[in-house]
């Protein structure tokens, strides 16, 4: 074999193999419409939950086109995409949707979270079910009380407490869980930067002013948070915070405009405070899923369009 005929098999290779990473992706998007309404930013959570890389918010695009391409249903409704039908279709009648209509009432009342929140996923997958001939019996207003229903309750009001937090530039004061298991918590004084998501999840990074490093707070664990009077004491306009992970992080150089901010078993939190982000942005792409840049959201979404930019050189 040639090396060029090498090369080309390669290149097939390649391209089937990131062709199956892409349809995985898609399916695991329709599993999760299947659920409930998702926002933008929680589509991206499921895209980028099970690789380290991240992606532009176009590439919701590209997903949602493919699923209406296989005659899915979707709509986007008050800012969330929506899966209006299921492939599998039930018949109800007038009792059986007054019973649901009973049920459903009932379950809005449950104070416990998790509780209701998994039986109104139950009701969400079954109006996706819903026939024609059941669809019928509803008038348009109560269809699309069923479509959007769901999409009010499902929203993340926790979320964007913290994105306005980030917004307002002041210190914080938060209570957080430790992954231990145990109910102990940690009381943190930071500065909130941005919000990321991984692995489905919403996470503060944010700056702690008693241990002057950057770090990482999964939303859902932090159970009590204090705006403070004080404005962020750090000057962060110049610098832009990055993680490398993995034998990288234990093989990189430091330049002589950087510093380490934090360090773990496996990553390494890095400051660089004046290199030219044209040249910076360049330097990290090289090191692709084993670095992420944490800090500033504007540098974040510039690294995903210069790889964008890459990847469309080569489809």
């Amino acid at each position: 074999m040639t090396e060029q005929e090498t090369a080309e098999k390669t290149q097939i290779a390649s391209r089937e193999k990131k062709i199956a990473e892409a349809g995985i992706r898609v399916l695991e998007l329709l599993k999760a419409l299947c659920v409930s309404p998702l926002s933008l930013n929680e589509i991206m959570g499921v895209i980028e939950e099970k690789t380290d890389k991240f992606y532009r918010k176009e590439v919701v695009t590209k997903y949602i086109n493919t699923l209406k391409l296989f005659g899915l249903k979707i709509s986007k409704e008050d800012n969330r995409y929506c899966l209006l039908d299921n492939l599998e279709k039930i018949d109800f009648d007038k009792n059986d949707l007054s019973v649901m209509k009973f049920l459903e009432k009932y379950t809005s009342r449950i104070k416990h979270e998790a509780l209701s929140k998994n039986l109104h996923e139950i009701f969400h997958k079954t109006e996706m079910c819903f026939s024609p001939y059941t669809k019928n019996i509803l008038s348009e207003k109560e269809i699309r009380a069923y479509r959007t229903r769901n999409i009010l309750r499902f929203r993340d009001e926790n979320v964007i407490k913290f994105e306005n937090y980030c917004k307002d530039t002041l210190k914080l004061e938060i209570l957080c869980k430790k992954d231990t298991g145990h109910n102990t918590e940690t009381k943190y004084i930071i500065d909130p930067l941005n919000i990321i998501y991984k692995k489905g999840c919403a996470v503060l990074v944010a700056y702690d002013c008693q241990d002057n490093t950057f770090k990482e707070f999964v939303i859902s664990s932090i159970t009590g948070a204090k705006q403070l009077h004080q404005k962020n004491s750090r000057n962060y306009v110049n610098s832009v915070t990055f993680k490398l992970k993995n034998r990288l992080s234990k093989s990189y150089v430091l330049k002589e405009n950087e510093k380490v901010m934090d360090a773990g078993e496996n990553y390494i939190v890095i400051s660089n405070q004046k290199e030219d982000r044209n040249l910076l942005i360049r330097r990290l792409s090289r090191y692709y899923s084993n670095c992420e840049i944490l800090y500033p959201k504007e540098f974040r979404e510039m690294m995903k369009d210069y790889l964008e930019s890459i990847e469309k050189i080569y489809e």
